[in-house]
């Protein structure tokens, strides 16, 4: 994967759900300006799941190393989207203070 080759899209989000059934620290994230505010219109079971990029002191496989958990619903998160414009597989680097 190259990032910047086609584009490298950012975004804002608030997390939504984590009970993540691969117990990998994903989370539903509902992306401001992307994804409809209308719960009815998209359900929160409709978003993607975000996957959390972790630092360098954590493996990120077979439980070694440390893991994302502190994220609870409401929390905001800023991310960006793996395959660019395609905008369908986010991952969340980040939360931020609302």
């Amino acid at each position: 994967m190259i990032f910047n080759k086609d584009g490298f899209v950012w975004w804002v989000g608030v997390v939504e759900d984590r009970m993540d059934p691969l117990q990998m620290g994903r989370c539903r994230v509902r992306i401001f300006g992307y994804h409809s505010d209308n719960k009815v219109d998209l359900p929160t079971d409709d978003l993607p799941w975000a996957i959390p990029v972790q630092p360098i002191i954590s493996a990120a496989m077979s439980g070694v190393g440390i893991t994302p958990v502190g994220v609870l619903p409401g929390t905001w998160v800023v991310g960006f989207f793996l395959d660019g414009n395609d905008a369908q597989q986010p991952a969340m680097f980040g939360t931020s203070g609302t």
